[in-house]
């Protein structure tokens, strides 16, 4: 765990920031690789990657507000330019809206593109995910006693029970009667979503998917929704809608829209099988 890897004057470089630059960039080579593969055009997948950044950055950071609205009341311009602090299904959704809208302009089958973009998603995400675990930025989970429990007591949140209050109670609500360590061990849910991730990504990999239907897209969608869903249960996100926490309603609506799609991807791929008007 290495927070900062190292500095330049005044500008501090974060594990990261830079394990985010490399899952963007191999998210990008995976897109360009599926673009190619099937005759598409990279100009439009380039254009796709540079609103998946806004969007994934933009959006990430405001569902991290959402989620903690109380505090960003009272300190609302830290949390705004803060390091810490991203929630990427926040990002997904921005990034998604706004691929759809450059899509559209571009006259482009929407399902298409999505089916190729997938497997880029999944890299990123595996990616990215070790970056919180590099940088111990508080996406752990809950304290826990299990062999493979981690610890981040450099972390930029710590797991440190004299600096991390929150997590002090959390143990103390969990493990009532037991002496709070000076160093809590908690779930590394982030490397529980990478190893999840990499399972999806071999399976959008390596199956014989019919690119253009969105089968693909919504085997992502759904496989993502189940897995976020369940692992917040031993996240540290409140749950504050319905017993549930803002990512597990964003999940819900992932899985709800992969069903939807799944169901409506046969007639899809019937209707690019038939011939059309001249042919």
């Amino acid at each position: 765990m290495h927070p900062y890897l190292f500095s330049i004057g005044p500008l501090h470089i974060g594990s990261y920031g830079v394990l985010l630059a490399i899952a963007f960039f191999s998210a990008f080579m995976v897109i360009n690789w599926q673009f190619r593969k099937n005759g598409c055009d990279e100009e439009l997948a380039w254009d796709l990657h540079f609103l998946a950044i806004f969007g994934g950055m933009v959006g990430s950071r405001l569902m991290h507000i959402i989620e903690n609205f109380k505090e960003f009341l009272g300190n609302p311009m830290s949390m705004i330019f803060s390091t810490t602090g991203f929630s990427v299904l926040g990002g997904y959704v921005l990034a998604l809206a706004l691929c759809i809208i450059r899509v559209r302009y571009a006259r482009q089958p929407f399902f298409k593109m999505a089916d190729l973009y997938v497997p880029g998603m999944a890299v990123g995400y595996v990616i990215g995910r070790l970056g919180c675990i590099a940088a111990g930025d508080g996406c752990y989970g809950l304290p826990c006693h299990l062999p493979w429990a981690m610890n981040f007591p450099k972390g930029l949140v710590p797991t440190l029970s004299a600096v991390n209050n929150t997590l002090a109670d959390t143990y103390r609500s969990l493990f009532p009667g037991e002496p709070v360590p000076v160093d809590i061990s908690v779930h590394p849910t982030p490397l529980y979503e990478s190893l999840s991730t990499v399972i999806l990504l071999a399976i959008l990999l390596l199956v014989d998917w019919r690119i253009g239907g969105g089968r693909r897209f919504a085997f992502f969608l759904i496989w993502f929704g189940v897995s976020r869903f369940l692992v917040e249960f031993i996240r540290l996100n409140p749950f504050i809608y319905w017993g549930m926490s803002s990512s597990q309603l964003v999940s819900i609506f992932f899985i709800i829209a992969g069903i939807v799609i799944m169901l409506g991807s046969k007639a899809r791929l019937q209707k690019m099988s038939q011939p059309t008007a001249g042919d």
